[in-house]
């Protein structure tokens, strides 16, 4: 899933290790995965007062959370003027406000976690990345500005005196932050089990068994959960446990500085990315280093993935070289890591059309991961308590348009 020292593991410590799972046992709902995704989902959870358990073949945050580069931003992968097109303008607008509300429904939520996370509000900088990509960014900045999205469009001279940026154009938006996720989704889970709710590592879920009054979790050490709701939240790995690919699984490759001195450069930097596909993206980090990542390619093999690591790492020295037109500081770390994408950079939560009522899936992928994960919780609870939420029609399975049960099974079996 990902290389052996990602920057957050490498700065947190591995921290004390999670029980396993040595006993057949029954809850109500079973959050198959431990990153940042389920830590949000099983927080959500907490308030239906039913029991919680949570299994993953790692420790908590040990997969994807841990090489993740944490940049929030209300900014969806596709871009506003694609979705409206793709979706309808009602949808399409709906799926960037959601994603916009999600910073004040974070802190709302987690005044006194955040903080601990290095939780900070930064601006987010897109680069038009050359000459020919003005006119679709500038109509994006347009499509932004006119449903009250706070941005405003920099020119190569305001772009470069303000960030040094060598680029023609840019929309800065005010709406953006950036946080440890390590640090966060361990903070939920501590959390979380004050609350009750049970955790079990390195316990791999090899298959879901459909039956008629429970869903029953077979796992790689030969015991079971029987569980009345079942929630997989396993980043890329979750598509293991549907029977179509919804998700295309890609490596991206990231590095991160030696400290800077003077640190005054890292306190003001926003969020930076830009629209070239796939696109390179930085920001800094509470030990003032920079984070640079991208360089994306297909994923083949975890192996594959690591032998490419340092030719992509020379690539991303390359393109912060040509963005600042200056060499990049001493590279301290590197690491790869392997995620998923959408084909239109929106998530599927909720049920599956034709599968089990009792099982739903909070695949947040792309580069809006946390912000649609702040959302999931509330879309999973929503559907255990059989109610409809406003974001089912955006971030539902439903929006393929077809019954997704039929095909290659894997990791789910009927009865």
């Amino acid at each position: 899933m990902r290389s052996s020292d990602p920057y957050w593991l490498l700065r947190n410590g591995i921290g004390d290790a999670g029980d396993e799972l040595h006993e057949s046992i029954h809850c109500d709902i079973a959050i198959v995965g431990a990153g940042i995704t389920a830590a949000l989902v099983a927080d959500a959870l907490i308030a239906t007062g039913r029991r919680i358990v949570v299994l993953d073949a790692r420790d908590v945050a040990h997969g994807s959370t841990a090489a993740s580069t944490a940049l929030l931003q209300y900014e969806i992968d596709t871009h506003l003027t694609d979705l409206v097109r793709m979706l309808g303008a009602d949808r399409a607008l709906r799926a960037y406000r959601a994603c916009a509300a999600s910073f004040t429904m974070l802190e709302q939520r987690f005044p006194e976690l955040l903080p601990i996370a290095g939780y900070e509000r930064r601006p987010s900088l897109y680069l038009a990345a050359d000459e020919a990509a003005i006119g679709p960014v500038r109509a994006e900045y347009e499509a932004r500005r006119n449903i009250g999205l706070g941005c405003e469009w920099l020119d190569a001279h305001e772009l470069q005196r303000r960030f040094g940026c060598q680029r023609p154009g840019a929309i800065l938006s005010a709406l953006g932050a950036q946080v440890d996720p390590f640090r966060l989704t361990r903070s939920l889970f501590s959390t979380s089990r004050r609350h009750g709710v049970r955790l079990f590592a390195r316990t791999r879920v090899t298959q879901i068994e459909d039956r008629p009054d429970a869903l029953v979790l077979q796992t790689a050490g030969g015991q079971t959960v029987t569980a009345s709701n079942v929630v997989v939240c396993a980043g890329y790995e979750s598509l293991d446990f549907l029977p179509h690919d919804v998700a295309d699984v890609n490596n991206t490759f990231a590095l991160v500085t030696e400290p800077l001195n003077p640190h005054q450069w890292i306190d003001s930097l926003p969020l930076i990315w830009e629209s070239a596909r796939p696109y390179f993206y930085m920001r800094g980090t509470p030990d003032y280093r920079l984070l640079l990542g991208g360089a994306d390619l297909p994923f083949k093999t975890a192996a594959a993935r690591e032998l490419l690591l340092p030719r992509q790492i020379r690539r991303l020295q390359e393109q912060y070289q040509d963005l600042f037109g200056a060499e990049m500081p001493p590279v301290a770390y590197t690491w790869a890591g392997s995620f998923a994408e959408t084909r239109d950079g929106l998530p599927f939560i909720g049920r599956v059309p034709g599968m089990s009522p009792r099982l739903q899936f909070a695949l947040c992928y792309g580069g809006n991961g946390i912000t649609y994960s702040v959302h999931a919780g509330e879309i999973i609870r929503a559907g255990i308590e059989d109610r409809e939420h406003p974001l089912d029609d955006i971030f539902g399975f439903g929006r393929l348009g077809e019954d997704l049960s039929t095909g290659r099974q894997r990791g789910v079996t009927g009865n």
